[in-house]
């Protein structure tokens, strides 16, 4: 249920020909809730293609297995608005960091980690770098295709060409799971590598786990996760999408006080998760206490997500960490 079923389904015409009206997702989404539709009814207002957060909680409650996120992504494509500023940014991403360095193995830490998670993300550096591995900070290009416009895949795609990559190994969920099925070369995730290298502490908690979007129905990544836990709890199944998901948070600035709502009403002692992006909201804009990514626990840093997020992505752009 990742995001490479995007790539040639048409679920326009599938939940054209398929829905049953049953309502599950409209009951299950509170994006659907409150427009007070279902996944058929949302072919039908295009307007509100920006407004889904792509988090597919729809797909994962219905009986014919059909999807909002494509949906909604399928719209955008046919009627895009506002891309150039994605496209012109993302594409040849402005804040990027690559090398011609010959790497086997690259480690790929997209573009939001590095923001995020300075410290995390310097640690792991220097960790590929002691066994001769590059890293590249670039953009997957997912945030350009789920807004509808044109992915530039070929970027990525000569990167790894020139620098002889075989395995990319992904900080982030979403370049995992966007990348894995476009690129003719092996997608790992970090948590696999680590445990591979024999690298990282295993944790002695049992944490509360905010699944991101794009792991949150197949587990994949965190298959590699539960490798340094011993248990866990899925403690926020109310909560479909942290809310910066398809980037419909600027459209639904509601639903974002709802999910910080629900967030909050757990009063989780700690909020483990595995993308940089959900805990730079829950911190930043939730204010929620005691974030945690699990990247940085394992590796036994004390870091909490950044704040000042574009200070550390220029700076990582002009910062050489090969040496």
């Amino acid at each position: 249920m990742g995001f490479e079923k995007f790539v040639d389904e048409n679920m326009i015409e599938k939940t054209k020909k398929e829905c049953i009206h049953c309502n599950i997702c409209k009951k299950n989404c509170d994006f659907l809730t409150k427009y007070d539709m279902n996944l058929f009814e949302f072919i039908e207002k295009p307007e509100l293609r920006y407004s889904c957060f792509l988090c597919d909680k729809c797909r994962a409650v219905c009986p014919k297995d059909l999807s909002g996120a494509q949906i909604a992504t399928e719209l955008r494509k046919k009627s895009p608005k506002g891309t150039f500023r994605t496209e012109f940014m993302k594409n040849n991403y402005k804040l990027r960091n690559n090398s011609k360095k010959k790497s086997t193995d690259l480690l790929y830490l997209g573009c939001n980690f590095p923001g995020f998670l300075p410290k995390t993300s310097e640690k792991i550096i220097e960790i590929c770098r002691e066994i001769g591995m590059d890293y590249s900070i670039d953009c997957c290009k997912k945030p350009v295709y789920e807004s509808g416009g044109k992915a530039n895949i070929s970027q990525v795609e000569k990167l790894c060409h020139d620098k002889g990559v075989e395995r990319l190994v992904c900080c982030c969920p979403n370049c995992y799971h966007f990348l894995k099925s476009r690129l003719d070369i092996e997608v790992i995730d970090i948590y696999k590598f680590l445990k591979e290298k024999g690298i990282g502490k295993k944790l002695d908690v049992v944490p509360d786990v905010f699944f991101p979007c794009s792991d949150r129905y197949n587990h994949e990544i965190f298959e590699s996760v539960k490798y340094f836990i011993d248990d866990y709890r899925d403690t926020f199944t109310d909560v479909n999408c942290c809310g910066l998901g398809g980037g419909a948070g600027s459209k639904e600035p509601d639903l974002l006080e709802k999910t910080k709502e629900k967030m909050n009403a757990h009063n989780a002692e700690s909020v483990y998760t595995y993308c940089s992006s959900c805990a730079g909201i829950f911190k930043n804009r939730y204010e929620l206490k005691n974030v945690k990514n699990f990247l940085t626990e394992i590796l036994e840093l004390k870091e909490e997500p950044s704040s000042s997020y574009g200070k550390n992505v220029l700076r990582f752009k002009f910062k050489n960490l090969r040496k």
